[in-house]
């Protein structure tokens, strides 16, 4: 038990001494709230032993070398007169007063080797922070007004940027939650989706309905929305066309193959004899059982019905406003159905697992080529997605 508590000792001292030596030299290379990190942290666990005490001065040289360089900067965008400025401004206010509010926690500090209290020269910010979020606010929603008059599709997603920010800094200001919408709304990319078909086969509706029904498809994309019906109070910016030219279907096919199976099975036992016909006898005198083997067969007859489609498309990106092809994508599919089934001859015990579970199915139908296009409708959906995936539209 002692050399544990002795291990964990030891083991706690060189965690100490490390997270020190990491603190002191994020305040030589500037990364002040760093340094405040790691010594919170230590603090948080322990105050009194030396690392403690060496943590205490470190966190007091990295809150007043923080405190110093951010109000300099702030001192400095003031001066600079750009009213964008008052982004960082309000931010370093809040990173200030939040790290104070880390620190308050922790006080009094008293540092054993200077005997006396570490004194930490807090700010009130709070009127600084108020009056930095008026000017925020303001900035925001003029800078938002002024990207949506250009009418410009991603200056009106900047816009909606803008307004979520003010919207989260001071909730329902002015008619910010009208302006959100109008933002998103004319940032949003329109796209009409339609199909074309020259293969001189009829594309099932329910193929139609699987591939162009967007909502399933899962894309991750916030500006652009995809409509297969056409809302003629819109303005669409792109088409998305899928031209289908060509469905390939192979003949019904059905190949049978004879299997021969032959196999030593266990047929029961008998009682071991010698040479003499003498019963053979374990060591406790009960005579020795032996598995009796018998030579097995028979004759499998499997059977595969197989059919199969490829279905071969273009996926045609169009450039409505400019009225011209921006790009187009190969998109090709292909779906084999296959039944397999089988016959037997011969001693069933020939048979494994999977030969019997042959002999459970049957032979179906044929499926149609219009279920052969609906069966391979998701596996057209699949690639659909991956084409428009990787390719976006802006």
């Amino acid at each position: 038990m002692k050399k544990i508590l002795l291990l964990c000792t030891v083991l706690l001292v060189l965690v100490s001494c490390n997270s020190a030596k990491k603190a002191q030299k994020k305040i030589a290379m500037g990364n002040y709230e760093q340094a405040i990190d790691i010594a919170i942290n230590h603090l948080q666990r322990d105050q009194t032993r030396s690392r403690g005490q060496e943590q205490i001065l470190i966190l007091q040289e990295a809150f007043t070398k923080l405190t110093v360089r951010d109000k300099k900067r702030i001192r400095f965008l003031e001066r600079e007169k750009n009213d964008a400025n008052i982004i960082e401004i309000y931010n370093t206010y809040q990173k200030l007063d939040r790290i104070q509010n880390r620190i308050q926690p922790l006080l009094p500090l008293y540092h054993q080797g200077l005997a006396t209290k570490v004194e930490f020269n807090f700010t009130d910010y709070s009127s600084a922070i108020l009056e930095a979020q008026d000017e925020l606010v303001e900035f925001y929603y003029q800078e938002a007004n002024m990207l949506l008059n250009s009418r410009e599709k991603f200056s009106a997603r900047q816009a909606f940027d803008d307004l979520q920010e003010l919207q989260s800094i001071r909730p329902n200001y002015k008619n910010t939650v009208k302006l959100i919408d109008e933002a998103y709304f004319l940032g949003t990319d329109f796209v009409i989706v339609s199909i074309e078909n020259q293969t001189g086969f009829v594309i099932p509706q329910q193929l139609q309905d699987v591939i162009t029904d967007f909502n399933t498809y899962g894309l991750n994309d916030k500006w652009t929305q995809y409509h297969t019906n056409l809302e003629t109070d819109l303005d669409y910016d792109f088409g998305l066309l899928i031209d289908f030219t060509n469905f390939n279907f192979s003949p019904d096919q059905l190949r049978e193959r004879e299997i021969q199976l032959q196999d030593e099975i266990v047929d029961g036992w008998k009682y071991k004899t010698d040479a003499r016909g003498n019963y053979i006898k374990d060591d406790e005198g009960n005579r020795i059982k032996e598995d009796i083997y018998v030579e097995v067969e028979g004759v499998l007859i499997k059977s595969v019905q197989r059919k199969a489609v490829m279905v071969e498309a273009r996926v045609i990106y169009q450039d409505l406003k400019a009225n011209q092809q921006i790009n187009s994508f190969p998109l090709a599919s292909e779906f084999i159905f296959e039944n397999v089934f089988a016959s037997f001859q011969g001693d069933a015990r020939v048979l494994n697992d999977e030969e019997r579970q042959l002999l459970q199915n049957r032979a179906v139908p044929f499926p149609s080529n219009e279920r052969m296009l609906i069966d391979a409708s998701e596996e057209i959906k699949v690639n659909l997605k991956s084409i428009l995936n990787r390719n976006k539209l802006r």
